[in-house]
Parts: structure tokens; C-alpha cells; sequence
């Protein structure tokens, strides 16, 4: 099997499987941020979990196939160092909700999870440009 062709195959996939998981984040933020305040406590655990695995999947998948496919693509490279502090802003908020609503089991504020989404789709809708430009420049 030729290599390259295998390695392309691998970050398309991975890259497929970032934008899936893209997508449910953003349907399940969308859902928690118009829940009522008896159904947002319930919700908060899967969002977690999604945004978590989201995180987790740029992290130690996508970041990796990509310095793997750059090889001599400097525009790629350079991309992906001046993309990555977005990115890691947004994995920083990510875990500070995930922590966040994980230590505060049981006791729920409609007004301080608005507050808490505010801020993390901030940084989430940078992370997803900084992805789009990296992904761009492929």
C-alpha cells in the first residue's frame, strides 16, 4: 500500500470524524442553550461528554495527522502554528465547563450556565475558524 495514499486516507477520515462530531456539539449547545431550566441539567452531561471527545479528538488525532501530512508543506505548517493558540483558548474553556459543571453536580443555575455557554461559544467559534483555515490550507 502506498504510504502517502494511506496517510491521506487516515486524515481524511479523522478529519470527516472532527466535523461529525463538529456538528453534534453545535446541535446539542444550540439545544442546551434553549433548554428550560428542568431539562438543562440532564442535557449538560452528554453535552459534556461530546464536547470532551470533541477536544480530545484535535488533540490527539487531527494535530497529529496533520504534522504527519505537512511534510514539506510550509504553508500548512505555518498555518497550523499560528491557528493552534485558537485552539488550545477554546480547549482551555472546554475544560474549565467540563470541570466546572462536573464538580457542581446537583446544584443548577439557568443564569450562570448562560453565562458559562456565552463565553465557551465564543471560543468555540474561533476554534472552528482557526480548524477551517488549517483544514484550508491543506
Amino acid at each position: 500500500m502506498n504510504t502517502t495514499r494511506g496517510r491521506g486516507m487516515a486524515l481524511r477520515h479523522v478529519v470527516e470524524e472532527l466535523l461529525n462530531e463538529r456538528r453534534q456539539l453545535l446541535v446539542l449547545f444550540c439545544r442546551l442553550a434553549g433548554a428550560d431550566e428542568e431539562d438543562a441539567p440532564g442535557m449538560l452531561e452528554n453535552f459534556c461528554q461530546v464536547l470532551i471527545d470533541y477536544t480530545s479528538l484535535w488533540q490527539f488525532e487531527v494535530y497529529e495527522s496533520l504534522v504527519q501530512r505537512s511534510g514539506s508543506n510550509t504553508r500548512l505548517l505555518e498555518c497550523l502554528e499560528r491557528e493552534q493558540a485558537h485552539i488550545l483558548q477554546a480547549t482551555e474553556a472546554a475544560l474549565a465547563f467540563n470541570d466546572h459543571y462536573d464538580e457542581s453536580k446537583g446544584r443548577f443555575d439557568s443564569h450562570e450556565l448562560d453565562r458559562w455557554l456565552s463565553h465557551l461559544g465564543e471560543r468555540l467559534a474561533s476554534r472552528f475558524d482557526a480548524e477551517d483555515r488549517i483544514l484550508a490550507a491543506l
